[in-house]
This record gives C-alpha cells, structure tokens and sequence, in this order.
C-alpha cells in the first residue's frame, strides 16, 4: 500500500493549488505491530512538512497582498528575498521573505522604500505559542528534561538544546514582569470585598559564595471569598520594592485605591516590614498555627517536668491546666481571663521552690517561654483577634495558604526536588513565569505585553511624512 497525503490550498481570491505533502510505502506483506500504522518519527516528519506547507502559503499569500497599493493600485516590485526561518510547535519552518518596494502614494512613509511584510507579523524567530509551551515545561521540569521531552515528541531542530529554553523562559519571565497586573473592575455595586494576603519565604541555593549562597525568595498567595486565590513570587534583590510591589499587586486585584485588606502574618521582619510600608492600612492576623506550636512548646517541657515532691506535682498539674487555658483565651479573646492566667503561671514560676535537679531550669524556661509568647502576640498585632470567630465566619486565621504558595513555587522546582544553585534574577524570572502558570494569565499577560510594545509612528513623525506628500 501506498499512502499519498495531499493538501489543497485555496486562497482568500479563488485560486486552487495542490500540493503533496507525504508519501508513505506499507507493503502489505510487511505488516506487523511496529509498521502498523504511522510510527512516532513518520508522524513528526509528516507535521513538519505540513507546517512547512501551510506556512509558506500563508507568507507567499500576504506579501502578493502587499504588493498592491491601496490607493492607486500599483502592483510594487520586489526588490530581493531574504530568507527567514521561524521555529514553530511543529518544526523550524523555511519562508521567502521579500522586500518590497513601497507606493510613495501609501502611508505612513510615503516614499519609495523597501518594506519586509513578515518583519511585523513574525518579529521573532519563534511563534508565541511554541514559546508559551516551552515556558510552561520549564516552569515545572529542569531545562534539561524539558528539552529531552520536546526532541522526543515534536520535531525540533538539531540544534535545539536547554539552552535554548532556558533564554527563551527567562526572556518570558521577564516580559511577564515587566507588565503591570491587569485592574479588576469593581462590581457595579460599590462593595468592598475582604481581602487576605499572605507572605512567606523560602531560601535556595545560590550559585555565589557568601552573602550570594543561598537568597530568599518571597511568595504569598492573595485570597478573597469566592475567588480564586492568586500567586504571587519575587526576590528582593530583584524587585523595586516589596512593600510597593504589595501594594500595586492588591490595589490592581481589588480595584479599590485603599481596599480592606487582611495580613496574616507569621511574625518574620520582612512581612512587618512589608505591612508598615503600605500607603493604606491593613489589619494584622498573626498565625495561629505559630502561636499554638508556641503554647506546645511550653506544654511539652510541662510534661517532661520530673516531680518527686508534693509541692512540685502540684505545681506540674496546675501550669498543665494553665497553659491549656492560655489556648483557650486566646482563641476566644478573652483579654481578662487571659491576664489573669499569665500571672499565676508567673508567680508560680517564680515562687516554687524545686528540690529535684533540673525542676527549677524548667520553671524559668518556662517562666521565659510565657514571655517570649506574650511578646510575639503583641509584637505582631495591633489588637487582640479572636480566632475563634474568624474560624466560624470562614476567615484565614493562618499563613497555610503561603506554606502551599512555597511549596508549589519554590520547593517544587527549585529546592526540595530539584537540586540546583541559582543566580538571583533566573530565579525571579522563572518564580514569574511558574506564578502565571499556575494564575492562569501567563497568555494574557503575553499578550499585553505585545500590544505595550507594538510598533507605532510618531504622530509627529506621520504628520511630517504627510506634509511631505502633499507639497510633492
């Protein structure tokens, strides 16, 4: 058997063009499993011819449109044909790509001048889609795998390496962080949502030595009800300013210049430091979980005390009842009942004298440990939250959702699973990209990227070429 595959190519004006694509020889004597069929390399083959088919019809389509004035309806001469390849999903695709000579009655430029129709439709040597696909692999695998995946499934170039993907995602990440987030409109109704952010780091290694060896990446996750959180990643070295970048990612989201927003918190420097550099106010919610892991601190070391005495059992029973009635005040905001159970842990504490060695150490760890809890509380919130309430109105109470952004961010593709050292603006780039995969947005952010920095005349310049026109 013999399998002719042909396509047949109509353009925009009627004209009929047949062209064979492939050819393929099946012996019917030669049939078993590994010929049955098209094989892998044979379907790689076949796309590529058809890409290459398809793309240079389309280039020879529009520059023979291009070749007629608008207005006078002169056919312009071609000057000469410049070769141009472009990397597609399919394959490396080879067009004609001529230079034509311009009407001097055609705007914008009205002169006579040579003109390359494709360099504004295909300004780069590789189509936006096969670079978002590249971007997306290398958002979740190591550059090298990704590579081995595309040479193993599409037919790529021979000189295709991770190279390659490596310039061409941190050219995307860097196209994707240098657009403003888009400004959500507000609802018609005028309502302000509640807003919850939080922030957390993580380190990776550097490829430097010393201060270089290991940075820390910032990322967070910014939530509201009934809405899809949205991730959000940068170095710090690398970005303008965290409590700017903050502040312009939350005034964008929401659409409100001063939004009621929400930080939970777990108590680092840089996330205060962030929430103090705010030009609008926000409301601090310190973690829960940091806070609960502080009380069982404090309950473990109650729990190892070695009493042999009366005295001491009973001062063991009644800091154990104690410190779970510190959880439940502060759970349920009672500020009172609170001040009154920090006291008599205090006293005791300090009253009790031990007998047995090691007893009085812990009895000022602990006494030490309450302090230590009182100050990060009140370090870290402007006022008392009464976490229970928030927990039964559905409200964040704790930085989980930064923990999962750390995981899904950072330790994913560049700590825990994968080992390698990073320069601080690979990984920045690559956290933007990984954020606008996982947002979603990658291809409109692209997108907007390309109509910022679309190619515009002058209107001074247009006007100038127009007078110039006229006097002629």
């Amino acid at each position: 058997m013999k399998i002719v595959l042909r396509a047949q190519l109509v353009t925009d004006w009627g004209e009929v063009t047949e062209v064979d694509v492939a050819e393929f020889s099946r012996p019917a004597r030669a049939l078993n499993a590994d010929t049955l069929g098209l094989s892998l390399s044979d379907g790689k083959a076949l796309l590529k011819q058809l890409q290459q088919t398809v793309a240079s019809a389309q280039a020879d389509e529009l520059c023979e449109l291009h070749r007629v004035c608008q207005h006078c309806l002169r056919w312009n001469p071609i000057k000469d044909y410049r070769p141009r390849k472009v990397e597609t999903v399919f394959g490396t695709v080879s067009l004609r790509n001529p230079r034509i000579m311009s009407c001097p009655c055609e705007p914008p430029f009205y002169l006579e001048l040579p003109i390359l129709p494709l360099a504004p439709v295909i300004p780069e040597r590789a189509t936006p889609e096969l670079q978002l696909l590249q971007a997306k692999l290398c958002a979740g695998l190591s550059y090298r795998r990704a590579a081995n995946i595309l040479r193993e499934f599409l037919p790529v170039s021979p000189t295709f390496n991770h190279v390659t993907l490596r310039n061409r995602t941190l050219r995307i990440g860097q196209r994707i962080d240098g657009i403003s987030p888009p400004i959500v409109p507000v609802a018609s109704t005028g309502a302000r949502t509640d807003w919850t952010i939080a922030i957390d780091g993580g380190f990776v290694r550097g490829v430097g030595q010393g201060d270089q060896r290991n940075f820390e990446i910032l990322t967070g996750r910014l939530a509201a009800p009934k809405k899809k959180p949205y991730v959000f990643a940068w170095v710090g070295s690398q970005a303008n300013g965290a409590a700017e970048r903050v502040s312009t990612l939350v005034r964008a989201r929401t659409g409100h210049p001063a939004p009621k927003l929400v930080i939970v918190t777990d108590g680092a420097n840089n996330t205060l430091s962030i929430r103090q550099g705010l030009p609008f106010p926000s409301t601090p919610v310190l973690d829960w979980f940091h806070i609960s892991m502080k009380i069982r601190h404090l309950e473990q070391s109650v729990q190892g005390l070695r009493a042999n005495t009366e005295t001491e059992r009973a001062t063991r029973n009644l800091l154990a009842a104690d410190l779970d009635r510190i959880r439940w005040c502060l759970w349920h905001n009672n500020a009172s009942k609170l001040d009154k159970t920090l006291r008599k842990i205090l006293v005791l504490c300090r009253i009790v004298v031990a007998e047995t060695p090691g007893f009085e150490k812990t009895l000022k760890s602990i006494d030490y440990g309450i302090r230590d809890v009182l100050t990060y509380v009140l370090r870290n919130a402007d006022k008392p939250v009464a976490y229970g309430l928030r927990y039964r109105k559905g409200q964040f109470i704790s930085s989980a959702m930064a923990e999962s952004a750390v995981n899904q961010v950072i330790n994913a593709r560049m700590c825990k699973r994968q080992q390698m050292r990073w320069t601080p603006r690979g990984a920045h780039l690559l956290a933007q990209v990984r954020c606008a995969i996982l947002n979603g947005d990658a291809a409109e952010k692209l997108s907007a990227y390309q109509a910022a920095n679309a190619y515009q005349m002058d209107p001074e310049v247009e006007r100038f070429l127009k007078r110039m026109h006229l006097a002629s």
